[in-house]
């Protein structure tokens, strides 16, 4: 696998982020406990419900009917969502920034014996991957490193074939930016003190307030709805649905106040959106 050129000090700051990140644990492993037979029932039809993880409707919708088509899972390394999509019977193309979530991918590929192609390269520039090629592409959260949407959009637009999906999950607007105060004893306190706007996000030292004025830049940009919603429209990708994360209903009354779990059941922490390119 070829050592990538580093655009800009954008990638060259994510990359050295997010191998921190993986160093420290922060990064979910490879997915080399799921049931085979349950994803073969389901690739051949003897099972209509996606297997594997607790998938929110989003997910579940980009899994089915993928057998024989190419799936790009972009900017999603780690050994995860590729195995998951082989095993559904897709031919799996992986772009990363970082080789150490390539690896795991390829880990992941040799455990389950299918084959995965592995590509280090930067969610803003597909230029090296073919045009109308893919029937889907699936993209973790990974829009919050990218500065505008725009250049991820085209890129997208370019190499999926019409009628292809595109899965992308986004951090939520107004929330994300929003400074969160915890649980008082009898809900969550949620503090607005500056215009909801788009751009880099900076972190002051003095407190940790993500805040977009003063502070140190840790490679993370805000974007709002529109530019979610209306820079999908503006390249072709019509939308096909928009989930609240975690798609799923959480039992709250047996999670603890306060807690990240309890707080998911409560506050949204990201969207997804699966759009449809007609061109």
């Amino acid at each position: 696998m070829p050592e990538i050129i580093i655009k800009d000090e954008i990638a060259r700051r994510n990359l050295e982020l997010t191998r921190i990140a993986v160093r420290n644990g922060e990064y979910g492993k490879p997915y080399l406990g799921l049931d085979t037979k349950a994803y073969r029932d389901f690739r051949e039809g003897r099972s209509s419900k996606p297997p594997g993880q607790d998938h929110d409707q989003a997910t579940a919708l980009m899994m089915r009917d993928v057998q024989g088509e190419e799936v790009l899972c972009l900017a999603g390394g780690g050994g995860q969502q590729s195995a998951e999509f082989a095993l559904c019977g897709a031919k799996v193309t992986v772009l990363d920034l970082t080789p150490e979530q390539l690896e795991l991918d390829r880990i992941a590929a040799e455990h389950y014996g299918y084959d995965v192609t592995l590509i280090q390269g930067d969610v803003r520039d597909l230029s090296g991957l073919p045009g109308d090629h893919f029937g889907r592409v699936y993209q973790p959260i990974s829009s919050l490193y990218v500065p505008d949407l725009r250049e991820v959009n085209q890129g997208v637009a370019r190499v999926l074939k019409s009628g292809g999906l595109y899965f992308c999950n986004y951090t939520y607007p107004v929330l994300y930016m929003a400074e969160k105060k915890g649980w008082d004893g009898e809900a969550y306190v949620v503090r607005f003190s500056q215009p909801h706007v788009s751009g880099r996000v900076l972190e002051r030292k003095s407190d940790g307030l993500m805040n977009f004025t003063e502070g140190e830049f840790f490679g993370e940009f805000n974007h709002l709805f529109s530019d979610i919603i209306n820079g999908q429209i503006a390249e072709g990708l019509s939308i096909v649905g928009v989930w609240e994360c975690p798609g799923r209903r959480l039992e709250r009354s047996k999670l603890t106040p306060g807690s990240r779990e309890h707080q998911d059941s409560v506050l949204p922490y990201g969207l997804s959106v699966v759009s449809r390119f007609t061109g």
